[in-house]
Parts: C-alpha cells; structure tokens; sequence
C-alpha cells in the first residue's frame, strides 16, 4: 500500500507568515506484520495526534486574533480605512461685518481662492516643496513652517497662499500630476472698506502662531486658521468668528471625487455695530494727513499725527485717527515676513496707536489740572491779579514764558485763555509737587481708560518719592515749576488729554470710551446692547469749573487758538499746548468740547513734533467739528505766526 505524501498549507493574517509543511514517509505494505512493523504504526499514530493538536492551536490562534481585530481594534481599522477614502472640505465661516454707528460697512469679506495643501497627502519632499514656494512665491522655510503644525489634523487644508489670482490658480492645474495634495480652495478674505482709516481701531487679522493655537486649538481653531490680532478684531474675536462647516467626500484610489458623505452648515460670525461715525472719521483722517503737510511747510516736520473724537453724554468713540497707519488688508492675505519686518523697521512707527499707544508731555493743556487744583486748594481764586512780565524768577533761576515780553496782569480764567506760563508757575510753587500729582491722578492722569485696545499706555504722574525711586536725587523746587505747565516728568496720552477736557464739560463725570454699541447676530437680531458706563467722578466745587470753563471759552474767542476758530458759528471751550521734546521740536496739542454752553463733543488732536497748538493740532480740530456740525468747511484756516502762540 502506498501511503500518499500529505501536504497542509496554511497562510494566516498578517500574525502569522509562512506555512506549516508537513510530509509522510511512503511505506510498502507487506503481507505480514513484525513487532517493528508495530512499532512504525503506533510512532505514526503519535505524529499524527502531534499534528492534529498543532494544526487545532494554531487555527484556534488565528481564530482568536481574527475575533480581536474585528470586535475590538474593528472601529480603528475602519477609521483608517475611511480615512483613506473620505476628505474633509471645509467651507470657512465668514467673519462678522463690522458697522458703524449709521450702519456703513467698515469691515466685510470678500470672495477669494486659496493655494492648499493636505498634510496627509503631500509627499513632504525638498523638491515638491521648492516647486509649490516657485509657483505660489511663498519662501519655502515659511511653506514648511505652516505645515508643521498641519501634520495633527492630516486631512485639514493647511492655506499656503490666500487671495491667489488667476495666473497662479492656472501655475497649479498646470503642475497638478507633481503636487499632490496642493488643492484650491473658495475662501472668504477679510476686506477693510477704507484701506488706513481707522486702522488701529479696527485691528487687523492674521495667521494664528504655535503659541496662539496651542491655545486655542481645543475651540476647533486650525494651524492656518486667521484670527483677530489686535483693535476690535483681536478683542471680539470669539464674537466675529464664525463656526466653520464643510463637505465629508468620498474619494477614489486617485484621488477623484466620487460622492459626498455628509454636510455641516456654515455659521457666520457676529456683526459689530461701532459708535464709530464714518462721517467725522474721514474728516478726522483728512485733516491729520494735510496739518501734518502744513506742518513741515512752516518747518516743523511733523512725525505723525492723532485725533480723538468722543461723545460727552455716552463716552461713545466717534472718531480715532493714529498716522502714519497701515493698511490691514495686507494682513488679511497674509502677509510676508519682508513686508512685517519692513513695518517694524518703520522710524515713523505705523503700527502705534498714538491715541492711546504714545505718551508725551502734556504741555499747557495739563494746566487746567494745575487751576483746578489752585483753586480747590484755596491757594488762588478767581479774582486774584497776577503779573506775567514774560520770566520767573525762584532762587536766582530764571524760568521763562512762551511770550517773553509779558503778558500783563491776569487772572487765573486769563491764564488759561492766554497760557501764561509765569502765572503757572507760581500757583505750583503754591501747590507743591506732590498736592499737584495728587490731583492729576484724580484727572486719570497715570490710568489707563478702559477702552480695551492693546497696549494703552498710563503715562507718568511724579511726585518727589518717584523721583527718588527712579533717579536716586531729590526732586528740586524748579521741577514743580515746570511741572506745573506740563513739562518735565509728566507723560499723557491724547485719551488722557480728551477725557480731562470731557470732565470740564461735564463738571466732573467721565464716561468710559465706547468702541462698541451692540452686537448682532448674522440675521440682525440683537444679541447685547452696551450702554455709557461712569469711569469717574471728579468733585470740585461749582465756582472752580465756571472758572476753568471761562478761560477755555476765553481761548477760542480771544485768545491763543483764536484766529483758528474764527468764523465758525458754535463756542468753542478749548486749551491749546506746546510740550518741548528735548530735541529741540515741539509737540502740538490741542483739547476742546463744543458747543461750550451745552457740550456734545471732545476732539483732541496731536501733531507729533509739530510745532506750536495752535498752529496744528488747533486747525485738525475745526475741521472735525465742521463734520459733526455739518458746517461748511473753511477753506484756508488762519494760523498764527510761528514763535506767538502756545
């Protein structure tokens, strides 16, 4: 008998390879058995009792394995799989319009391609790399930089280039077959309507940065994603940020659309309506850009310019001007690392916000604190005679005045109105450091406003501790002197300066700027209304604010900004100031409130190294408040000599 060889192959999952071979040795049947013939059959009984046990394990192995991969780790493998043939598309929200107070769009978005790429897809090759920067001129360090952070969510679009034209959409069908996993994506770009205007108001967006997403990637941020970074964009982003949808697309082996899986709604963001008036924005915008020409033309080359409109009953920005400025939609593209560099290299500095951003000596605008504080004390009152005969003279020094033949007999009203720094002098020798810083903080001198813009700075109020502190020497008596009109230590922003000349209009109550009146939903419903909020209140008696209010009345109608405001029909209450640099250069200030018997409005405007107050911040002003009176504009504002005025 001829015993056939047997052969069992078995070729498992990938947890077992090979294959179990196993073979019989023929043996030839005889016609009689022997002991040893007996012996052959029961070895042979046991190698088959061997096999059948191996054979039962291992299949009983697979068996279990089998059970594991499909009951347990089945989900993961099918996660896998459908990772392989679903893509994600995801359609961005739009971010929230942006308004103004009579519902002009400032801020909107506009339809845009984008250059993408999918992390899981692209092959990360030097090569594939350089063809993409060649093509979409993105430097190649910066493609690898933003999808880093991409390789966490593998089937999310990382935007490599936004707002691509149609030539370099053409440059990627072309080189589609060696870029895979580069796609064109339809985006929504954020668009600021007036380019500059109101710039630093409104902020800008931009890429968000490894520390930014570490942050935020747990409110479903992705590593290209834009969010606000800095003015309203950056404060109320949870609110302008939409909620992103998209499409679940089945692909094919290469790649091809086949079907779509799912869908997910797109939801935009929250609109903004500002107090913001577009009307005295773009008067205040124009304005700064032609004061700051003028100028230069009287020799005085201005470094950049501000202005400041608030409303007295609310607190309510109406207008904020900060230049040289920048435009955001450079931004909302993306911008490149030369043109960032570029804007910080900047010696004018166009992304300060010198509103809020830039302090400077107050100059005289800071002596209606020195007044108030005079007359509160009872160290003047308002019917004392001083004598400004252009010096004063304190322990042998002299300290002048702007006008150095005198000014005459005064009184603390005239002072003001003709800025007589002698008169001044002598209420902060009266005063003493300290009782003066004492008042210039209740003033919020040295705080911050409250408005929420970044980097508001508080400015210095000193006192004779500070000075100690700060230099290691004793405050000496010629400081207060200067202090007192504004000079030496003393620091402020042109908020600083506009909220000081809001608590004169408003014998002491100071609203907190207001950037925003209501938030709305996409379908316009109204979500929070915001209403004026009372910063501070100031406490002097009733006689010192008719006193200081006289003498900022006396200011516009006679006295150092008066040929300025000649001919326009509304009272103006204003302080004009001139705050040296040290540099030899004058900052040009100018605070006002109008109409002065019942006020509306505050404008404050700064010329940075511009000269006499009156000469260029003091023209800035009359034009805003043509635009909110809607007066005709004059054409040729008079201006004083240079030298003349304060």
């Amino acid at each position: 008998m001829l015993y056939f060889s047997q052969i069992i192959t078995y070729t498992p999952h990938s947890a077992l390879s090979g294959a179990i071979f196993f073979c019989l040795h023929t043996h030839t049947n005889h016609d009689t058995f022997t002991e040893s013939d007996l012996m052959w059959q029961t070895e042979q009984s046991k190698r088959y009792k061997i096999l059948a046990a191996t054979v039962t394990a291992v299949i009983g192995f697979l068996l279990i394995r089998l059970a594991w991969m499909q009951v347990l780790q089945g989900p993961q493998y099918k996660k896998i799989a459908d990772d392989n043939r679903i893509r994600q598309v995801t359609a961005l929200a739009p971010r929230g319009t942006i308004y103004d107070r009579n519902g002009t769009v400032l801020v909107a978005n506009r339809p845009s391609f984008a250059i993408s790429v999918i992390p899981f897809s692209y092959t990360y090759d030097a090569a594939e790399t350089i063809l993409l920067a060649a093509v979409t001129g993105v430097d190649a360090g910066e493609i690898e930089k933003l999808l880093a952070p991409g390789r966490e969510l593998p089937y999310s679009p990382v935007r490599i280039k936004r707002d691509a034209d149609q030539a370099m959409i053409a440059r990627i069908q072309e080189r589609k077959s060696s870029l895979p996993g580069v796609m064109i994506e339809a985006i929504p770009v954020r668009q600021y309507v007036y380019n500059e205007q109101a710039a630093h108001l409104l902020g800008y967006v931009g890429i968000v940065n490894e520390t930014e997403y570490a942050k935020l990637k747990s409110k479903g941020y992705h590593p290209s994603d834009l969010i606000g970074k800095d003015g309203l964009e950056w404060i109320w982003e949870e609110e302008l940020r939409g909620v992103d949808g998209g499409l679940q697309v089945e692909v094919n082996a290469q790649g091809e659309e086949v079907g779509i899986i799912g869908d997910k709604t797109t939801l935009p963001g929250k609109s903004l309506v500002l107090t913001l008036d577009g009307k005295i924005q773009q008067a205040a915008e124009a304005a700064v850009a032609e004061l700051m020409t003028v100028s230069k033309q009287l020799g005085e080359p201005a470094a950049g310019g501000a202005a400041i409109a608030l409303d007295i009953r609310t607190g309510g920005v109406l207008a904020m001007v900060s230049q040289p400025a920048y435009n955001p939609n450079g931004f909302a593209s993306g911008i490149s690392s030369k043109d960032w560099n570029a804007l910080l290299a900047n010696k004018h500095n166009p992304l300060n916000n010198r509103v809020i951003q830039n302090a400077y000596p107050p100059g005289s605008v800071f002596k209606i604190v020195t007044a108030a504080a005079a007359l509160e004390s009872n160290l003047t009152t308002a019917t004392e005679v001083f004598e400004d005969r252009g010096v004063y003279v304190l322990n042998g020094w002299k300290f002048y005045g702007w006008e150095t033949k005198g000014l005459g007999k005064l009184t603390v009203a005239d002072g003001l109105t003709w800025s007589s720094d002698p008169l001044f002098y002598e209420l902060g020798r009266r005063l003493g450091a300290d009782a003066l810083a004492s008042y210039a903080l209740t003033f919020g001198f040295g705080k911050t406003s409250g408005i929420g813009l970044v980097g508001e700075e508080a400015g210095v109020v000193p006192t004779e501790e500070w000075k100690t502190v700060m230099y290691g020497e004793p405050w000496y008596p010629g400081e207060t002197l200067i202090a007192a009109i504004g000079q030496g230590y003393y620091t402020a922003t042109l908020m600083q300066q506009a909220l000081l000349l809001a608590a004169v209009a408003n014998s002491g109550t100071v609203f907190k700027p207001l950037l925003v009146d209501r938030v709305v939903s996409p379908d316009g419903a109204l979500v929070t209304q915001f209403s004026p909020e009372v910063l501070r209140t100031i406490y002097l008696r009733p006689d010192v604010w008719d006193t200081i209010r006289q003498g900022l009345v006396g200011v516009t109608s006679r006295g150092t900004g008066a040929a300025v405001f000649q001919g326009l029909p509304v009272a103006v209450a204003g302080k004009t100031g001139s705050a040296e640099t040290g540099r030899g250069t004058t900052h040009s200030w100018f605070a006002c409130y109008a109409p002065a018997e019942k006020p509306q409005i505050v404008v404050a405007a700064l010329v940075e190294e511009g000269g006499e107050g009156s000469m260029a911040a003091a023209p800035i002003v009359r034009k805003v408040l043509e635009a909110y009176f809607s007066l005709p504009t004059a054409q040729n504002v008079p201006v004083p000599a240079k030298g003349k005025s304060d």
